[in-house]
């Protein structure tokens, strides 16, 4: 059967969905259930399945574009399929008419028919006459029909888009257009002036990688086609990527060593960094909780020897990688049980409290901080703690993430402390209402009750929270239960132990 495929909604909150990189191009083969394009929310990235057999009959969103959540984005049909009405329905016409569009790419097209109508006629005055001004080098980037990542490739890479041809919707240039021009020679290198260019096939290769992972490749030099995936059904994650990276660093050492010398005699660049849907997203909750809660900041001191030893403890006695982390969520969890006013969300003007203690730990990935959920915390084992923290971590750094992983959080922890920082103020998490921050381990003089001074190892907790919610009695309160739990930790640990 045929079908329109659409932009999901990844989550209640997404707006819009970029088209980060088509897995087939329009007239292949599609199977039920493989993967033929990813997609890039302002939270997270996915992959779009494909409903059916089929062939991808025809392409309506192009790489880099931008749709809203049950936007079209291709039409998946029989080879010899009437698809005119799924045409209709996703607002393209018949025989490769543009959608309706929202953008300059009308105009594209009817500049692009003109010349190609000059061209066949053999009127080269007339061609010259519609190529935009400047487009017979690498400065006419800007005036050929391409996704904006592909521009913005071809920057990086020094390709001249009037030379590449495209195989996106209606002919647009795509990246992976400007990625095989690059390493096959196609692109114009410009010489005084002059322009040469050369031809070559490549061999169309489908590449499984989050767009993570494929800005990370860029970033590092690495050919994507040549890294070998370890995710799920051989997808490419950033992890694959920086291996490959590291190999080739290490071939490269003397020459970067050799050229060391020149590049620091060369003139400052500057760069600069588009946001990514993600980064955007981070900004723009970022934003909304300073101007929405009232936040302040608590602190306080903990001794830490008896965290350390329960982690230890529990590390070698249940076969399972047990960190500090692990025995502090206990900790949290429990002081949560005492106060659960923290536990919470506050939306609509309404302050509720949550049952579950679905406690968000804070991830530092290439695209900025997220937040994946460890889910109720307080019916775990240590041992199923520990290894549900680790797994939802690594998913994080690995761009093996989903929306689930992410969402219905009820409690943030966010630990600097493995980077050395002894406090700080966390940003609220909206809509909770509280954040603790973990701050580092140190080793500090400490007056004994016998009157002599011990060294002993302290943390120290950053707690901020709503004060629209919460006042900061309960905050102290709260951080007074915390302290004395992780001080005390061993029934936590071996009532957990033993569940």
């Amino acid at each position: 059967m045929a079908y329109v495929v659409k932009m999901p909604k990844l989550g209640l909150e997404m707006k819009s969905g970029e088209l980060s990189a088509w897995l087939v191009s329009e007239g292949d083969e599609v199977t039920e259930g493989e993967p033929i394009a990813e997609i890039e929310s302002e939270k997270t990235t996915a992959e779009i399945d494909a409903k059916e057999d089929g062939v991808l009959r025809r392409v309506v969103l192009a790489e880099g574009e931008s749709i809203a959540p049950g936007g079209a984005l291709a039409i998946v049909a029989g080879a010899d399929e009437d698809i005119s009405g799924l045409e209709a329905d996703a607002g393209v016409g018949a025989g490769g008419d543009e959608p309706a569009a929202t953008d300059d790419s009308a105009a594209d097209s009817g500049a692009a028919e003109t010349t190609e109508t000059a061209a066949a006629t053999g009127d080269a005055s007339s061609v010259a006459k519609q190529r935009p001004s400047g487009s017979d080098g690498p400065s006419g980037n800007g005036e050929v029909r391409a996704s904006p990542r592909a521009k913005r490739l071809a920057d990086d890479l020094g390709v001249d888009l009037t030379t590449v041809e495209g195989s996106g919707p209606q002919g647009a240039i795509t990246e992976r257009d400007v990625e095989a021009a690059a390493e096959s020679g196609t692109a114009a290198e410009t010489d005084d002036g002059g322009a040469a260019a050369g031809t070559a096939d490549t061999a169309d290769k489908r590449v499984f990688a989050p767009p993570s992972a494929r800005r990370l490749a860029r970033e590092l030099g690495v050919d994507i086609a040549a890294v070998e995936g370890t995710g799920q059904n051989g997808r490419i994650t950033e992890s694959d990527v920086r291996a490959a990276g590291g190999a080739s660093a290490a071939a490269t050492d003397s020459a970067a060593a050799a050229g060391a010398e020149a590049t620091a005699a060369s003139e400052p660049v500057e760069t600069e960094r588009p946001l990514s849907g993600m980064r955007r997203t981070i900004a723009d909750r970022l934003g909304e909780s300073y101007r929405e809660a009232v936040h302040v900041t608590v602190d306080r001191r903990a001794d830490a020897e008896e965290l350390l030893a329960a982690a230890n403890a529990a590390d070698d006695a249940l076969g399972v990688d047990v960190s500090i982390t692990d025995v502090l969520l206990l900790a949290l969890s429990a002081s949560l049980d005492e106060h659960p006013e923290f536990n919470a969300t506050f939306e609509d003007g309404v302050h509720r409290l949550h049952e579950e203690h679905n406690v968000c730990v804070a991830v530092d990935i290439d695209e900025g901080l997220i937040a994946p959920v460890v889910r109720d915390v307080a019916s775990l084992s240590l041992a199923e703690l520990a290894e549900t923290r680790a797994e939802t971590t690594q998913r994080a750094l690995s761009g093996d993430f989903t929306m689930d992983d992410l969402s219905g959080g009820t409690f943030t922890v966010s630990n600097l402390g493995v980077l050395g920082v002894e406090s700080f103020d966390p940003v609220i998490n909206p809509p909770q209402v509280a954040i603790l921050g973990v701050n580092a381990i140190r080793r500090e003089a400490v007056p004994t009750d016998d009157g002599d001074v011990a060294v002993r190892r302290v943390i120290s907790f950053s707690l901020s929270f709503d004060h629209r919610i919460v006042d900061g009695a309960d905050a102290a309160r709260m951080l007074g239960t915390l302290v004395e739990h992780v001080e005390n930790p061993w029934s936590l640990v071996i009532a957990a132990g033993g569940r």
